[in-house]
């Protein structure tokens, strides 16, 4: 299927006033959908287990997405560009916003029942409250909020990616492949201490990995990426895949328990995602409502699905010990309990992002990425 590009072509403005791209919303729908899926399976405790975390690893399809986004907003188009403070105030207002509302609520949680229980457990530090407040650390004020919030390393992942964006895409621009050098040396870095034995704070760990499928987001944009052929991506998912597969006999085990294997096998998917581009964006169009409301609570479903799925656990075991009862009460508890939030808190979102009731209401329009024709498509 041949696709024009958008300036060749007319097609109604999206909500915020650029061509939305159908295949990024797609695979973040994908993403985020195969992430609630994960926390499912995986505290269910399938025999299968680690199999399903090979499938569609939904990090680093998240955090290419951003880097091609934000390539987007801060690239130069037509001379001009978007100033670093403009882009700093609206991205930390959109993921702030959420993050304090869903914060607020665990440290009410929290904070009540140290009021009413003597248990090391509920004991909280005020301290690191505060500090997990900015959101650029996991929030440790007490064990209770350890286990509901240990997810939220991907916000810090985001905010310190966020605040480098501007340098980056600057750097980018100038250099095109050489600025890969960065987030590939902090990745080998961090690895060696881990291989080395050190103890490396989650955060680090998790940005130095998903900073290299972020920074790799911004090739999406060039018209060099466009003109790779099709053939080109399947081979190197297939090289992807391979590696992942002999690595894995190394350090077996689930994707995300190695930064090395999950780069390996997100890459694979996503290069077979360009790949099969030209069907995926048919896909994209023919679901596109429901595809626009999922990305449009992509941030929320985030924010509380880990801490849903563990509410749901404990209801689940409190009412039943046999096996198969408990993971069916979790799995209705855990998809409930998320509606329930998503329902709840997921305006905080709109207003983060100064969506208008009638923007929300809008159909998304979805282009082919800008800069011409696909070669392969």
């Amino acid at each position: 299927m041949t696709q024009t590009s958008p300036s060749r072509r007319s097609s109604p403005a999206s909500p915020t006033g650029r061509p939305r791209d159908g295949l990024l919303d797609l695979l973040r729908s994908l993403s985020i959908t195969r992430v609630i899926g994960i926390h499912l399976i995986g505290r269910s405790g399938f025999w299968f287990w680690p199999a399903p975390t090979y499938v569609l690893p939904g990090m680093p399809m998240v955090f290419f997405v951003s880097g091609a986004l934000v390539r987007k907003t801060l690239g130069t188009v037509d001379g001009a560009r978007r100033s670093a403070l403009t882009y700093w105030r609206s991205t930390f207002r959109r993921l702030l916003v959420p993050y304090w509302a869903y914060y607020a609520v665990m440290v009410l949680v929290a904070v009540v029942a140290d009021a009413g229980h003597t248990s090391d457990y509920w004991t909280v530090h005020h301290d690191d409250l505060l500090l997990g407040a900015t959101g650029f650390v996991v929030p440790e004020g007490s064990l209770f909020m350890r286990r509901h919030t240990g997810h939220l390393w991907f916000m810090s992942a985001f905010l310190v990616l966020t605040l480098f964006a501007p340098l980056l895409v600057r750097l980018f621009e100038r250099f095109r492949g050489l600025v890969m050098i960065l987030p590939l040396s902090l990745f080998a870095w961090v690895e060696w201490r881990i291989s080395g034995g050190e103890d490396v704070r989650t955060e680090l760990d998790k940005l130095a990995t998903f900073s290299v499928p972020y920074v790799a987001g911004f090739w999406y944009t060039e018209n060099s990426f466009k003109r790779i052929p099709r053939w080109a991506f399947a081979a190197a998912s297939a090289a992807c895949a391979a590696g992942a597969w002999w690595y894995d006999g190394i350090r077996p085990g689930a994707v995300n328990a190695s930064g090395i294997k999950h780069l390996l096998v997100g890459g694979a998917w996503l290069a077979a995602s360009f790949a099969a581009a030209p069907q995926l964006r048919r896909v994209a169009d023919r679901f596109r409502t429901v595809i626009d409301r999922i990305s449009r609570r992509t941030f929320t479903i985030f924010l509380w699905g880990w801490t849903t799925s563990v509410v749901a656990w404990d209801r689940a075991g409190s009412i039943t010990d046999g096996v198969w009862q408990r993971r069916s009460l979790y799995w209705v508890f855990a998809l409930a309990l998320l509606a329930a939030a998503v329902a709840a808190f997921g305006w905080v979102e709109d207003v983060a992002a100064g969506r208008t009731r009638r923007s929300t209401a809008l159909r998304p329009s979805w282009t082919a990425p800008r800069g011409g024709r696909r070669s392969s498509s």
